[in-house]
């Protein structure tokens, strides 16, 4: 190959070099974002292998020239070379100069940024605390609706609990009848549910005459009065005063059929005071309207344990409706409280033995203002 051939293919080869490596910066900064100061150190390599390169080049030209033009002056192509040769100092120190700066520009880019995004980070920490603020406005919401309940918890002991005492099931204190109570329908013997003492259960409505509650069902299936609009199994309410000094015994006559509700085994009643919270639909129209969307649906599917209403048989708090609720007028135009529930859902120890409907409970109300003859009943069931 020839001088002339040699020089034109390096200085090709230089003019596509110098297109590549500036192509090659240009690719790398836009693909990884890095800034000069950082893509400096990674093609500080190929600049340097450039420059070896374009050396080989000119002493490969010079001497090619030098062969070529001898009677050509000298000192000018010695001029023309240490020109050449000089340059690549330059070029370094530019280079090495532009690190330099962008490093120092960035550094104060960093430090208005670091300024910017503290900002920034208040800023969001406002908005955060105003989620927080709202989320805790909702909850307090949620936390206005508030009420005691207390459940009536059961506990088969599998012994007598005495007539003495406040329980589920067994046999009852009889000081306020004459025989044993039986459905007025049908005329099947009730079967005895519950009786609250008032010494136990000052909380629970007693009329200024009463200090005992009692709680019958008619056992009977087929009965007239089963499954109206008020409950399931006709159910029997009785107020009364007792000293407890001496029970009546009486005789319970035996139920025939096939249809007959098992008798309420004795149980010790044990209560738990909590706090309760209501069903949706009881939520007014504009506070339910303030919840968003996450908490409503939390709240319709019962994932948020605390607001829950309470199941289980129990005494104030809300209904544990399983259908919409209902809150029944009294004839002197108030709307009834909640007074207590019978549940079919007793722990797993302390099955009573009460189905209502298909796992339903009975409601009961009361408006106090007109006292015990305003009681009533109403049921649902899934």
């Amino acid at each position: 190959m020839e001088g002339k051939e040699i020089i034109k293919l390096t200085e090709t080869i230089r003019f596509v070099s110098i297109l590549l490596l500036v192509y090659w910066i240009y690719d790398y900064k836009m693909n990884h974002g890095l800034g000069m100061a950082v893509t400096f150190y990674h093609v500080i390599l190929g600049v340097l292998i450039l420059m070896i390169g374009i050396l080989v080049h000119l002493l490969i030209k010079n001497q090619t020239s030098m062969f070529e033009s001898h009677n050509k002056n000298v000192n000018r192509e010695r001029v023309r070379y240490l020109t050449k040769i000089l340059i690549f100092p330059l070029l370094a120190v530019i280079l090495y100069g532009t690190n330099y700066y962008t490093k120092f520009q960035a550094e104060l880019s960093d430090s208005s940024e670091i300024s910017l995004y503290q900002d920034y980070q208040l800023t969001n920490q406002s908005v955060e605390s105003n989620k927080i603020v709202s989320k805790d406005s909702m909850y307090a919401i949620i936390e206005k609706y508030k009420k005691s309940t207390v459940l009536l918890q059961s506990r088969n002991l599998h012994r007598e609990i005495s007539w003495k005492e406040s329980k589920f099931g067994g046999y009852p204190n009889m000081e306020s009848f004459s025989e044993y109570p039986k459905c007025d329908i049908c005329k099947s013997s009730l079967n005895f549910v519950f009786q609250l003492y008032k010494k136990d259960f000052p909380e629970f409505y007693f009329p200024v005459d009463a200090n005992i509650f009692q709680l019958f069902r008619c056992p009977n299936y087929n009965c007239n009065e089963s499954f109206s609009d008020r409950y399931d199994q006709k159910m029997f309410h009785y107020y009364s005063k007792v000293d407890c000094k001496k029970n009546k015994v009486l005789i319970k006559l035996k139920n025939v059929g096939d249809l007959i509700e098992p008798e309420v085994p004795d149980c010790y009643l044990k209560s738990l005071v909590t706090s309760d919270y209501p069903k949706f639909d009881d939520y007014k129209s504009t506070d339910w309207a303030k919840l968003d969307s996450n908490l409503k649906e939390s709240l319709l599917d019962e994932s948020i344990e605390k607001y829950v209403t309470k199941s289980y048989t129990k005494i104030g708090g809300y209904p544990s409706f399983t259908q919409s609720s209902y809150y029944p007028k009294c004839n002197c135009g108030r709307i009834k409280e909640f007074l207590f529930q019978l549940s079919s859902d007793f722990p797993k120890k302390a099955d009573l033995g009460i189905m209502i409907g298909d796992a339903g409970n009975i409601y009961y109300y009361i408006c106090t203002h007109c006292g015990e003859k305003s009681i009533e009943s109403y049921w649902d069931c899934s």
